[in-house]
């Protein structure tokens, strides 16, 4: 068996391994515990899920919570598909993640609480559309929780409510959970509702399908990244162009940030989850059309310049932009 695992193992030494286990000291003696308690494919997807999972799951993971995800997703592999490959199956089905919900396990209650309202689809792609229209129908929309936070999936349900995002991620739950596996993708549309749109595309067997109902034809998306790994794949809904930066040089100390917005009036969307480092020379896809570069510099925690740029991005071509220009404007050369 060829898995994303392997692939990973051979990028950590033991000693790094080991590093891993030294972050988290309360909690390392549960995952020595379970390395040795399990073996084979179990073993292997185990310390896949403790290699990508980030620091303050592996901290806060229990049994029960490790169990429900783990065993609920080996069972639902293969309903939908005579093989998940494992490249598939780490990456989309397994994980517990979608957004930034707390740390819980949630595919045995969820799945219990779906059985008794979905009909079972002869597809994947139709499976997933019927969990979407219960969901739909089932969850009205909140505007924020009492904090602002998201929700675990077990706790949306009881609620009846849901912010945007927290439907999102029941969602996103409730199709793992039947064996769906699931790219969470944030993509951001000039001009329209707050830009940000929240869809999943959900996989055949064959190929990736957008489960994208009331969002605006994806052909028209400037931005779109997979979440949680922050992968670029605008590219994958439509034509594209590059967007080069060169860095900053001989920048005076202080706080450099560099945003990309999308211009509409007042309106005018940052799209937060692209990340241009000002130091380094950066190329980023996008979506063909108008942007905006926003260069700022801040001192003791207060801004003290701006720079402006306007971008046009064509598909299949490059634009450079050169921060360097930023920095003399902000902060000009003495003459």
């Amino acid at each position: 068996m060829v898995s994303v695992f392997v692939s990973v193992m051979l990028l950590l030494s033991p000693a790094e391994h080991d590093s891993l286990l030294a972050e988290i000291p309360s909690n390392s003696g549960f995952w020595e515990e379970v390395f040795n308690q399990y073996s084979g494919d179990t073993l292997s997807y185990i310390e896949s899920l403790f290699l990508t999972m980030p620091t303050e799951d592996r901290t806060g993971m229990t049994a029960a919570i490790l169990e429900d995800h783990i065993l609920k997703a080996m069972d639902s592999k293969n309903i939908w598909y005579e093989s998940l490959p494992d490249s598939i199956f780490l990456r989309y089905l397994l994980p517990f993640r979608i957004d930034d919900e707390p740390l819980s396990s949630y595919r045995s209650a969820l799945g219990a609480w779906l059985a008794r309202r979905v009909q079972p689809g002869e597809t994947a792609v139709a499976m997933a559309e019927e969990i979407n229209d219960v969901i739909t129908r089932t969850i009205t929309s909140a505007r924020y929780t009492n904090d602002g936070s998201i929700l675990t999936p077990t706790q949306i349900i009881p609620m009846g409510q849901a912010s945007r995002e927290g439907r999102w991620v029941l969602l996103g739950a409730s199709l793992r959970t039947m064996g769906i596996p699931v790219r969470p993708v944030k993509g951001w549309f000039p001009g329209v509702d707050r830009n940000l749109y929240l869809w999943f595309d959900i996989w055949t067997g064959e190929e990736w399908h957008s489960l994208s109902d009331g969002i605006p034809p994806l052909a028209y998306v400037k931005a779109a990244i997979e979440y949680p790994s922050m992968r670029n794949i605008t590219g994958d809904y439509r034509d594209t162009g590059t967007l080069l930066t060169t860095p900053l040089v001989d920048f005076i100390e202080g706080d450099w940030s560099v945003e990309l917005l999308i211009p509409s009036g007042p309106d005018t969307a940052v799209i937060d989850n692209v990340y241009i480092d000002p130091f380094e020379k950066v190329s980023t896809e996008l979506g063909a059309g108008e942007f905006l570069l926003k260069v700022q510099f801040s001192h003791l925690g207060e801004v003290t310049g701006t720079w402006l740029q306007n971008i046009v991005i064509s598909a299949d071509s490059t634009t450079v932009i050169d921060l360097t220009k930023a920095e003399y404007a902000i902060t000009p050369l003495p003459r």
